[in-house]
């Protein structure tokens, strides 16, 4: 029973020689253990090397950001730059215009731009019904900082309501600057 169950072990462990240790033990008999120090694999999470952690670098296409953060608020907090992707539901010039005229979106310096090469954030917005569907995401990781829903009756409507609730997610996290 200890070698079946010391070989269902080998077998869930990630990697191609695991099926061959699993046959080489069921057929000579020896123990799970002894297969595992001959092939000379790193097996439990004790054993292996401390992961490296994931960090941000600088890249060409975006030399003026820094490292925006790994948690959606540091990067929510971080971001200077936000790209409105151009969809069929809402014009986003009517959007960039809602977003300029609230007053702590220019206050925390947030500034819209065209090249979604070089936004911190990405938005992106769908449809379905009545419902306008928002996420926020960061490009270079894919993380989705903040999302929401808003129902209207069509996109002007939805454009301004949109603006509203980017403004209340952002509140939530950033504080705004001391006069």
């Amino acid at each position: 029973m200890r070698k079946i169950s010391n070989a269902l072990l080998i077998l869930m462990r990630p990697g191609a020689l695991s099926l061959v240790v699993l046959v080489s033990c069921a057929a000579t008999g020896t123990h799970a253990q002894t297969s595992r120090a001959a092939a000379g694999r790193v097996y439990s999470d004790s054993d292996a090397a401390p992961a490296a952690s994931r960090t941000r670098t600088r890249t060409a296409t975006a030399d003026d950001r820094g490292a925006l953060g790994d948690t959606p608020t540091d990067i929510l907090h971080a971001a200077h730059t936000i790209y409105i992707s151009p969809n069929q539901h809402i014009n986003s010039d009517y959007l960039e215009y809602k977003l300029d005229k609230l007053p702590e979106f220019a206050q925390w310096q947030l500034s819209i731009v065209k090249n979604r090469d070089r936004a911190d954030l990405v938005l992106e917005i769908k449809k379905t019904a009545l419902n306008y569907i928002f996420s926020i995401v960061e490009p270079e990781s894919s993380i989705v900082v903040a999302k929401g829903k808003v129902v209207a009756i069509n996109g002007r409507v939805a454009a301004e309501d949109i603006s509203h609730q980017i403004v209340k997610r952002m509140r939530a996290i950033r504080a705004l600057p001391a006069n």
